[in-house]
Formats: C-alpha cells, structure tokens, sequence
C-alpha cells in the first residue's frame, strides 16, 4: 500500500521535472520559431511572455537536477538558449533579433530564486529541495546522514 509520502516523492521525482522540461522546449521552440504568431503569444505582452516563459524554465531545469542548486551552469544553459532562439530568429523572415527578449529572459532568470521560498512552501517543492540539500551535503562529508 502506497502512502501519500510516497505518492510525493513520485510527483518530486527528477524524471517527471525532465519530462515537463522537454515538453515546455518542445513547446517555447514552437511559438519562437513558428512563421506566424499563435493568438495566446498575441495577447499576452511579448516581454512578459519571455519573462513567464524562461521563469518556468528555470524551476523546471532546477528541479530536474536535484543534486545542485540554483547556481551558474543552470543559468548559463538557460541564457545560451535565448541567445540560441534570438539567433535563430535572425535568419527566419518573419522574426527579429533581439536585446530586449534576451534581457528579458535573464529577468525570468532573475525572478526565480526570488519566488524560490515561496515555491518551497509547497510540500512536494520543498520535500524534493531538503532531500536533495541532504544528499549533497552527505555526498561531500561522510559524516552526515
């Protein structure tokens, strides 16, 4: 029998994060290099969705990889992708390079360790950053259990 712990540790489970991040890739690469516009990007303003967009990419990426916390390579990847959809948008004729996506993809960037607390005030957020806080400090010292 299943208990409602273990039920958490499944839906904290790294895999799960991993498999809504290529989902969310798959997705972001759609609407960036789609030739027209969907609606939803339309009505939304194009900053914000930038903002939104990398902002749910950092949580994914950081639950994904447990190990480490938010630190520079989970930020360097997530920059080195809007810089690659920026260019990318270069060659495409119905888009543009630009600074200001790419200063708002940092922003969303930049955003996530400030919502951070308040994500971990969510049982299976939290349970998932103490678990693996614990397995990194006993991977670095022996002594602690």
């Amino acid at each position: 029998m299943r208990t409602v712990g273990s039920r958490s540790a499944i839906l904290a489970s790294p895999l799960i994060f991993r498999v809504l991040l290529a989902l969310a890739l798959l997705i972001i690469n759609y609407l960036a290099f789609s030739p027209i516009e969907p609606p939803i990007v339309t009505n939304l303003n194009d900053k914000a969705s930038h903002i939104l967009a990398f902002l749910c990419l950092a949580f994914l990426v950081d639950f994904s990889w447990p190990k480490s916390r938010w630190n520079l390579p989970k930020i360097a990847s997530l920059i080195s992708y809007g810089l690659f959809i920026e260019v990318v948008q270069f060659f495409l004729p119905n888009r543009l390079f630009s600074l200001w996506d790419l200063a708002a993809d940092v922003l969303g960037l930049l955003c996530y360790p400030l919502i951070l607390p308040l994500l971990l005030q969510i049982p299976i957020f939290e349970s998932r950053y103490n678990s693996s806080a614990k397995a990194s400090s006993a991977d670095t010292n022996p002594n602690v259990e």
